[in-house]
């Protein structure tokens, strides 16, 4: 299999959410460093009193969501990794929340279109939250368009990716750059089915 089939070029999306999350990462990280250092000078000056335990709660924390950030900057490109049939051949993707018909909780996890299909794969989080990794055929999906978030739905505010099926609910993805994410997959999927869609 050629290379191209594999590493599809970078997209602005992936650049900008990849921008975000290292931002996030290395802020996360600095305020790790300065409560370490509070820490350490605590720990000399007055000893392990009871706001020294709490400071290190809090540290502890600090860190372990660090971790989760990082884990999230190379999940963005993860989509790469994926295997693909010997007919088809990745075309784009993105790590994206996925909202279900039913609104409410969203499920992070990968989706990546190739030439036949559009997949969807929780993160490990979302599967032990009951999110079931699903497909749809390239051909059956059409208009691509960002959304406000429906008010009458728990998430409100911000902007969500709508993408119709045919005889099925649209898939509804939540992202922090909705509009590249939509701009993206709809030229992605003028070139998985370049036959006119309704």
């Amino acid at each position: 299999m050629d290379k191209a089939a594999l590493d599809p070029p970078r997209t602005a999306s992936e650049k900008a959410l990849q921008s975000r999350q290292l931002f996030q990462v290395v802020l996360q990280v600095l305020l790790v460093v300065l409560f370490v250092a509070q820490l350490s000078f605590r720990a000399e000056t007055r000893g392990h009193d009871g706001i020294w335990f709490v400071m290190l709660a809090f540290v502890v924390a600090l860190a372990a969501a660090d971790a989760v950030l990082v884990v999230r900057l190379l999940a963005v490109t993860s989509w790469r990794r994926l295997r693909v049939r010997p007919d088809e051949r990745l075309l784009w993707g993105t790590f994206a929340e996925r909202v279900l018909p039913s609104g409410g909780a969203a499920y992070p996890g990968r989706l990546a279109l190739s030439t036949t299909r559009l997949r969807y794969l929780p993160d490990p989080i979302s599967r032990l939250r009951g999110a079931v990794a699903e497909e749809w055929p390239a051909a059956a999906l059409h208009d691509v368009r960002v959304t406000p978030v429906d008010a009458r739905r728990r998430r409100r505010g911000g902007r969500w990716v709508m993408v119709d099926v045919e005889g099925g609910d649209p898939i509804t993805l939540m992202s922090a750059e909705a509009h590249l994410v939509a701009d993206e997959l709809f030229e992605a999927l003028s070139v998985a089915t370049p036959t006119p869609r309704d």
